[in-house]
């Protein structure tokens, strides 16, 4: 334990202030594990940070003062399994209603009144000028957030793959526009996906450094789309070829049309792969964050199904392409709302029109057909309805199911950014403890009343209530692929649980062993009391060594069972969960990888640093 004392010095140095965060946990909750019930009075405060005004009690109106705890966002909903609940309100006109209080506000779960433990009403606040991050001492690496707090984050990811070229140009043109009169207080991080999802910019509130990366992000062509550039559809076959060559039957004019169909369809795969995978990939790397999270998503979309068309397979077989991804949809929205991330899609196209009225149609199918010939004219307008329906109704469906609002058929995209950030900045925090303790994974509705008349509410529809402790029994496969695309240096930091690492040399004389020590925020972390009247918890702590060149050069992993007896697991909770590993490096620079996992939730921490061996000034290596 003589580790532990330095470990926790150096951890509490980066507590600071996350989010505006007001509702305040309920004293004496049923089934809060011992982790829960001690965080609130060991949870560690930076001096540098807190606030002086005392803490809000359950069921008052709170304006938005920074959060000034150090813990993450899922200790809440591992520890206390407390329902937290964004909820927008507006009036007739769209405008923010800014003075409903607790009383106004009735919680339904499946039709039951359930009892609001915790209350706040958040807004944006101007940063205090004074606020100070803490500065990281050399070789010290850590997920916990470094931006001012705030009453929400906004995400913009500039989709380029589902996004044609011309598109992908006047969405980044509109941006730049919108950063011209961006709000000051309103922190702001920059994303692009491609086949990967890559971070432009981290949260900042400073329009020059947003205005900069978004300069520096090219316009790329998607890989999944089959006209990236824009204009009209690229022809299989030249105008009036399957018209007047000799010896093609319409047997063979189907083969082509199915596989066509078929070729689509496993694009489209592709497309909902690439794009699901990249919001839940944003999903766990805000998970931590304790706030509301707004995901402005500036996309061509993409389709909630693939069906057959009408000028693509007869209507009297069955089309193998045909499936739904409402199911993949929904699954992903659930874990945008466990991370409190509401999505905002906003279509890249603007105001649509049909293309069939496009000056540069030349009358003709992709097939060469011509389209005055029988129902080609009546049938190509209904796909091109049928699509954009479908893609609207994928963005419609992601927004409902997360609470956000999707914004198409509008030119102004920098107008509906605004709108975006404007209306996910201000909003209610409800929060609950179900009275249905049966954590069976299933799907729980929920309704929100307020009583006024012509108020509009928007919040999640619902819950999976699923036992957090669940991920013990998951298969090992799936934990393992979990924990490596987590450790994936194209994925974004994971924040399920905060941690710092320092890195030390274990001489003065060589390098080549180079020891990692890990302080893990511990109020995230599972602890369940055994028989033995001791608290036990299972923690993993991994660290990747990548050449410059993002070669694998060494790795290390080390998993610490603690059994800790009640004054060592009351210290720990004030100080830092401990693990160390160590690996051989020979001198050279490298790109570091660092994971913490919770082995009972399955939480995650990632975060990735540089390291040039030996350390150089030599007074900064550290002796073990």
């Amino acid at each position: 334990m003589r580790k532990l004392s330095a470990i926790r010095l150096t951890f509490l140095s980066l507590i600071f202030a996350l989010c505006a965060s007001s509702y305040q946990q309920a004293q004496d909750q049923p089934n809060s594990s011992a982790a829960a019930q001690s965080s609130s009075a060991n949870s560690p405060q930076s001096s540098s940070s807190q606030s002086s005004s005392s803490k809000p009690q359950p069921g008052t109106v709170q304006s938005g003062e920074p959060a000034t705890g150090l813990e993450s966002a899922t200790v809440l909903k591992v520890t206390t399994r407390l329902v937290v609940l964004e909820v927008v309100a507006t009036d007739a006109h769209g405008h923010a209603v800014l003075d409903l209080v607790p009383k106004d506000f009735t919680v339904l779960e499946e039709g039951k009144e359930q009892k609001v433990s915790a209350f706040g009403f958040q807004h944006p606040v101007p940063t205090d000028p004074k606020f100070k991050l803490p500065a990281l001492p050399p070789h010290v690496f850590t997920n916990i957030p470094q931006f001012p707090p705030a009453s929400s984050l906004n995400v913009i990811v500039l989709d380029a793959l589902n996004t044609t070229l011309p598109n992908q140009a006047y969405v980044r043109d509109k941006m730049l526009h919108y950063l011209q009169t961006m709000p000051a207080n309103q922190p702001m991080a920059v994303y692009t996906l491609g086949q990967k999802l890559r971070m432009v910019q981290d949260f900042t509130t400073d329009p020059s450094i947003l205005k900069d990366a978004v300069n520096k992000v090219g316009l790329r062509s998607s890989p999944v789309l089959d006209n990236p550039g824009g204009g009209p559809e690229a022809k299989i076959f030249p105008p009036g070829y399957l018209e007047t060559q000799q010896g093609i039957t319409p047997d063979m004019i189907q083969a082509v049309q199915d596989f066509e169909a078929e070729r689509t369809s496993f694009q489209t795969d592709l497309r909902v792969h690439y794009t699901l995978d990249a919001l839940l990939a944003i999903a766990h790397s805000l998970a931590g964050y304790q706030c509301r999270k707004n995901l402005i998503w500036v996309t061509e979309a993409f389709p909630l199904s693939i069906t057959p068309r009408s000028n693509i397979s007869s209507p009297n077989m069955t089309f193998a392409g045909t499936r739904s991804y409402e199911n993949e949809i929904t699954k992903t929205a659930q874990v945008l709302t466990d991370s409190q991330i509401a999505i905002y899609p906003v279509d890249a196209r603007g105001l649509m029109g049909s293309d069939y009225f496009n000056a540069a149609n030349d009358g003709t199918d992709k097939f060469g057909r011509s389209l005055s010939t029988g129902p080609r004219m009546q049938n190509a307008l209904s796909d091109a309805s049928m699509q954009l329906v479908e893609a609207h109704s994928a963005m419609d469906s992601l927004a409902e199911e997360t609470g956000g609002k999707a914004y198409y058929n509008r030119n102004d995209i920098d107008g509906a950014i605004r709108d975006s950030l404007n209306d996910g900045s201000t909003y209610y925090t409800l929060g609950y403890y179900p009275e249905n303790k049966d954590w069976n994974g299933k799907f729980r509705k929920l309704k929100v009343k307020v009583d006024r008349e012509g108020i509009r509410l928007r919040y999640r529809p619902g819950y999976y209530a699923a036992d957090p402790k669940e991920n013990a029994n998951q298969a090992s496969k799936l934990r393992e692929l979990e924990l490596n695309d987590a450790l994936n240096l194209d994925h974004p930091n994971s924040t399920g649980l905060f941690f710092r690492a320092d890195v030390w040399a274990s001489s003065e004389k060589t390098s080549s062993q180079v020891i990692f020590n890990y302080g893990i925020d511990p109020h995230a972390v599972v602890f369940e009391r055994g028989n033995d009247g001791l608290e036990h918890a299972s923690v993993d702590c991994l660290v990747q060594a990548y050449s410059e060149k993002g070669k694998l050069v060494n790795s290390a992993s080390n998993t610490v069972q603690s059994s800790l007896k009640p004054e060592t697991y009351k210290n720990v909770l004030q100080s830092a969960f401990p693990c160390k590993n160590q690996i051989e490096l020979p001198a050279g620079s490298y790109l570091l990888r660092l994971a913490v996992r919770d082995n009972r939730s399955g939480l995650i921490g990632t975060t990735t640093g540089k390291i040039a061996l030996p350390f150089a000034p030599p007074q900064l290596i550290r002796r073990q």
